[in-house]
């Protein structure tokens, strides 16, 4: 999976464009220099490698780019910018990666900072050993008029520490390539407006004033070249950020229960629900190690205008709450956050592997996402009828075989699979988004009274519709 190293770009001002007055005359097209003000957003240090994009065309069968011989990363080339890329193309990239790229206004203010330096590293004349242009690469074997791998000019590092923002690879933006004043409300950061689309950062083969951190350049969406890359945003907190994301490897696993018809004082733990147990394959996928929390859902509700959960007594997060899961949120809820964060429900089959584990040959799989030991106050937060949420991450001695937290009490999950009996068969429709069928929720919670209901294979159900103070979710892509 994709995981950069980010780095924050703090809210605040700074000058976009150039002076005409400037010693370095600038191209018409940054003209008028303007003041702008913009949020903290986060942007990948690097550009996007090739070994980071075959990750995306073995997960998504996109077509690999057009210079791979065969459709195979050359080896030697990992840690190359990928490149023979189009805006499209870094658009899917985007999607699969639940990032998105960056606007160009984003672009030049990580590049600058709010001096209105010419190039990244300050007004020094661009040379070999502060980035890769007009063919030069000092100290970099060989010299080259061809990309060199990401991050070998430390010494042309930007204000904020972002690298490679000046040669090696012009960089795709979100933006439409239009002319200055920039203003983000005209349409020209819109994704479905057809037009040519702003590169950043000159490349390898440009000039010293073509680096510069103000120079743009449009292109047509379709274009795919040797130096034409990109690199990655996202706002501040968002998935990529905010979660760890754990890798769920494919294979088998025992879904549901085998009958017991005897357990802990004659009353069977098994439900008819959890019958018959099957073994189900899973392809890979990632979960978040823990559930959305109330600071993940907060800035959702920021970015979008969406309805606070109603424990929010005053419209705002309780700061006593904030790395507690979110809760009072319903299934249409949590599918709204998904689709702004980029990412998914999982289905009750990815949640119940991910809780307990791969297949054994002897059919046993373990009650508890910890073992079969029974719970106590060290692993979980349940049989509190009375009590509330804890933070998400307060019990690592309740982790899964693949280190997911609070996979068993805390609260109930929504997943997206509706309600259905087993065996589990994830192409009979169960696995739909749409109607109002009920939906299986998994996990238990803070006030489920008994052991019974915080295994592994425990499935309860309610209408999409339902929000209770013991009711959450997390993410899955």
């Amino acid at each position: 999976m994709y995981n950069p190293t980010w780095l924050t770009i703090p809210a605040g001002p700074f000058l976009m464009g150039s002076d005409p007055r400037a010693a370095a005359p600038p191209l018409a097209n940054e003209q008028p220099q303007q003041r702008l003000w913009l949020p903290e957003f986060c942007l990948s240090r690097t550009p996007v490698t090739n070994a980071h994009y075959q990750c995306f065309v073995a997960a998504t069968q996109h077509p690999a780019p057009g210079h791979w011989p065969g459709g195979q990363l050359p080896a030697g080339s990992e840690q190359l910018p990928v490149t023979y890329v189009s805006w499209a193309d870094a658009q899917a990239f985007c999607t699969w990666a639940g990032v998105r790229l960056p606007s160009e206004v984003e672009w030049e203010k990580a590049a600058r900072a709010d001096d209105a330096r010419w190039w990244p590293w300050g007004n020094t004349l661009p040379d070999g050993t502060r980035c890769h242009f007009n063919g030069q690469a000092q100290g970099v074997a060989p010299a080259s008029q061809s990309v060199l791998p990401v991050g070998q000019f430390p010494l042309g590092a930007s204000p904020y520490g972002l690298l490679d923002m000046a040669g090696n690879v012009w960089e795709w933006t979100q933006s439409l390539y239009r002319s200055y004043p920039y203003a983000a409300t005209d349409g020209r950061e819109a994704g479905t407006v057809p037009g040519g689309r702003v590169v950043r950062g000159g490349s390898y083969n440009h000039d010293l004033r073509q680096i510069r951190c103000a120079a743009r350049t449009g292109m047509a969406t379709g274009v795919r070249d040797v130096y034409i890359g990109f690199r990655v945003a996202a706002g501040a907190a968002t998935p990529a950020l905010a979660f760890d994301w754990v890798t769920i490897p494919a294979g088998s696993f025992w879904l549901g229960s085998q009958p017991k018809p005897r357990q802990w004082g004659g009353v069977s733990a098994v439900l008819p629900s959890e019958l018959p147990q099957q073994q189900v394959e899973v392809a890979e996928f990632c979960l978040a190690q823990t559930p959305v929390t109330n600071a993940d859902y907060a800035l959702f509700v920021q970015a979008t205008g969406h309805p606070v959960p109603s424990h929010w007594f005053t419209g705002t997060l309780p700061a006593n709450l904030a790395r507690h899961p979110v809760t009072h949120v319903d299934w249409h809820d949590a599918q709204a956050f998904c689709r702004w964060a980029g990412g998914r429900l999982p289905s009750e089959a990815e949640w119940e592997k991910a809780a307990r584990g791969p297949a054994t040959a002897d059919g046993q799989a373990r009650r508890y996402p910890w073992g079969n030991a029974r719970p106590d106050a060290t692993r979980l937060n349940y049989a509190r009828a009375e009590q509330d949420t804890t933070p998400v991450d307060h019990y690592p001695r309740g982790a899964s075989p693949y280190g997911v937290l609070n996979m068993a009490g805390n609260v109930w999950e929504w997943v997206n699979s509706v309600y259905a009996p087993y065996p589990y068969l994830a192409d009979d429709g169960r696995e739909t988004h749409e109607g109002g069928a009920q939906r299986v929720l998994r996990g238990g919670s803070f006030a489920s009274p008994t052991a019974n209901f915080v295994r592994c294979a425990m499935r309860s159900l309610s209408y999409p519709t339902r929000r209770r103070e013991h009711i959450g979710f997390r993410m899955a892509r």
